[in-house]
């Protein structure tokens, strides 16, 4: 299951990670300078591959990852020490701070200036009560003047692109991937078979991960907020993939203070 998974993760970097953190990674930039902050303190909540985590230790922040897939965790610590593609060369000799666990349940008693939730990893929360459940979790890490930083995608997503026949395929030298997505616009939910191989230390390994997403309205995200005592203070509508869609918009992009 590790290795499998850790396929998965080294496939899903090379085909789209990379590919939405870069245009991520403009919109955190342009956050940070908004809402300046003289307490360089960063959580990354479902860290996954580490280039938010790389990102921010670049910039001087003490930067903690918090992620339930050890897989995940691995990746996430080479990349934020420096030794893979968007890593920190220059933090080489600082510990990489990363932790299993639910984003329901946060094992942490410190307050982090900012809090960073990204590659729509809330949208994989299926409950409404599941996802206040992990607002809560990430209010209870924030001062009064953190700011915490997410992207969801937005409900049109779904009928649009998980709803169609043909799958979505990206392919490497060491890896390959096939995405073959379904949505029931009843239930709201959105289900992703993804399957190929890469090459997990010289072994090709193959892949074979089901994954569902809940589509979530704005409304409903903001009440969830609302119920962990976190307020919008922008939502920024957000393609990073720069495709044309039927949809409004791709995700939605929000920065959130506590109430």
């Amino acid at each position: 299951m590790s290795e499998a998974y850790g396929a998965f993760a080294y496939a899903f970097d090379k085909a789209l990670g990379a590919r939405f953190w870069n245009a991520a990674r403009v919109l955190l930039d342009q956050t940070l300078e908004n809402y300046p902050t003289s307490k360089w303190t960063h959580l990354d909540v479902a860290c996954g591959t580490g280039y938010a985590l790389a990102h921010f230790r670049a910039k001087g922040w003490k930067s903690t990852g918090i992620d339930a897939s050890l897989p995940m965790l691995r990746a996430g610590v080479v990349r934020a020490s420096g030794a893979l593609p968007g890593g920190a060369p220059e933090a080489r000799t600082t510990p990489v701070h990363v932790i299993a666990a639910d984003m329901r349940a946060l094992p942490l008693r410190a307050k982090f200036a900012r809090v960073t939730c990204l590659y729509d990893s809330l949208n994989h929360l299926l409950d409404r009560n599941d996802l206040a459940a992990a607002f809560r979790a990430m209010r209870a890490v924030m001062d009064h003047d953190s700011l915490l930083l997410f992207d969801m995608n937005h409900p049109d997503i779904y009928p649009a692109v998980w709803g169609v026949a043909d799958p979505f395929i990206a392919k490497g030298a060491d890896f390959h991937l096939e995405m073959t997505t379904t949505y029931r616009a009843r239930e709201r939910i959105g289900r992703a078979i993804m399957t190929g191989w890469a090459l997990v230390g010289g072994e090709r390994i193959p892949i074979r991960e089901q994954h569902r997403q809940r589509a979530y309205s704005e409304r409903e995200i903001v009440t969830a907020l609302s119920d962990a005592r976190l307020k919008p203070v922008d939502v920024i509508d957000f393609d990073p993939y720069h495709e044309l869609v039927d949809a409004k918009t791709v995700k939605l992009f929000f920065v959130c203070r506590p109430l």
